[in-house]
């Protein structure tokens, strides 16, 4: 949840009559539309539909019409005034959110690039509405029903604040053209299913259980390189600290990565970190980030460029070139928007592990969940 102060905007919902006021002044900042050129087409965002009539995508990996030139691409969004530092370089410090209704992937049938600023608006509306309805998020309960035993939409993304379609992209997948990934190799569907084995079957013990249950790595943690996220989400802000030699982007959930902008070599090759290895440079206004010895098997092969834009004030441009061979087929590049939270002086305190009792109630729920199967055993 992204406000400072939950109790002061609860009680303005309540005395505006349970949800019927319009949004806060958070939801005016990130319905802030960065400007591009535009296109009458529809696509929801996050939970895309596009118009039933629009022609079927060519194929997730077929080859782009032109190579990628995030030079080119980079230049086709507006740039307004931009604040800046002493040494004349961009100022991009403070607290960003990578909230957006722009998908990863366009939608297969969907051949428009671009949608129009009225669609966009209409969007960010119907989004925000959802949240309002659901109010609680479904676990294993049937569909259409309630439960309370998870984090309800209070606590995220979109209910206190419309999430924005921070440009008019109908993907944040830029290259192949298609605004689809390109197809995960063998290997990498062999280690997706084991993972997804793994995580679906019952714990042995409670060594068995994942990091996070005990607060202490999340899943899908942003970074390097991060995505944007849609309503339903949570921990989607991160901060940036700009120094003489460093730049330093803390996520909102445990992680920080430091970039090295003094040209100092790189660890070798057989030094494998958890975020790899980051060194950044200048080209004109845009901050190139270049990051190696990733960890894992394949982490020595893979190589990732981030690139950071300041728009003006308000709106980052954050795009990365990701170069996998062990996961995926070819090389691909994402863009989108950030936005500033203006009114938000720190991020949200990550207080996870406090009165945490996700371990001890997994652990007793299994103890009961024998008992169960010896009292039936025994019949």
């Amino acid at each position: 949840m992204r406000p400072k102060d939950s109790v002061s905007y609860a009680a303005a919902i309540v005395a505006a009559g349970l949800l019927a006021t319009a949004p806060s002044r958070l939801s005016a900042q990130a319905s802030q539309t960065a400007p591009k050129s535009s296109d009458n087409e529809e696509c929801r965002g996050n939970g895309c539909a596009a118009a039933p009539d629009a022609p079927v995508a060519e194929s997730d990996a077929g080859p782009p019409a032109k190579p990628y030139d995030w030079k080119a691409s980079f230049r086709e969004y507006k740039v307004g005034k931009v604040p800046r530092l002493a040494d004349g370089h961009p100022d991009m410090q403070g607290i960003w959110s990578r909230t957006t209704l722009v998908p990863m992937e366009r939608p297969r049938n969907q051949d428009k690039k671009e949608i129009d600023a009225a669609t966009a608006a209409k969007l960010e509306n119907e989004a925000q509405q959802k949240q309002f309805d659901l109010r609680t998020e479904p676990t294993d309960t049937p569909p259409g029903e309630k439960t309370t035993d998870a984090y309800n939409t209070f606590w995220r993304d979109g209910y206190w604040f419309k999430v924005p379609m921070s440009s008019l992209r109908t993907s944040q997948v830029v290259d192949p053209s298609t605004g689809r990934l390109p197809p995960l190799t063998l290997a990498a569907r062999v280690r997706q299913n084991r993972a997804a084995e793994l995580d679906n079957r019952r714990a042995t013990s409670y060594e068995d259980r994942p990091m996070s249950s005990r607060c202490i790595q999340r899943p899908g943690t942003p970074g390097p390189a991060f995505n944007g996220s849609g309503p339903g989400g949570q921990e989607s802000t991160l901060e940036i600290i700009q120094g003489a030699d460093t730049v330093l982007v803390r996520g909102e959930s445990l992680v920080s990565q430091v970039i090295y902008m003094d040209a100092r070599p790189r660890p070798p090759a057989d030094v494998h970190l958890q975020l790899g290895s980051a060194r950044g440079h200048w080209e004109g206004d845009t901050l190139i980030v270049e990051y190696t010895n990733f960890p894992g098997a394949d982490g020595g092969r893979r190589h990732l460029t981030a690139r950071y834009k300041l728009l003006d004030a308000n709106h980052l441009l954050f795009g990365y070139t990701s170069d996998e061979p062990g996961t995926r087929t070819k090389p691909y590049s994402v863009e989108f928007v950030l936005w500033k939270l203006t009114d938000q002086e720190q991020l949200v305190e990550y207080a996870c592990h406090e009165g945490n009792v996700g371990l001890e109630f997994t652990l007793s729920a299994a103890r009961a969940k024998d008992r169960e199967e010896a009292a039936e055993e025994g019949k």
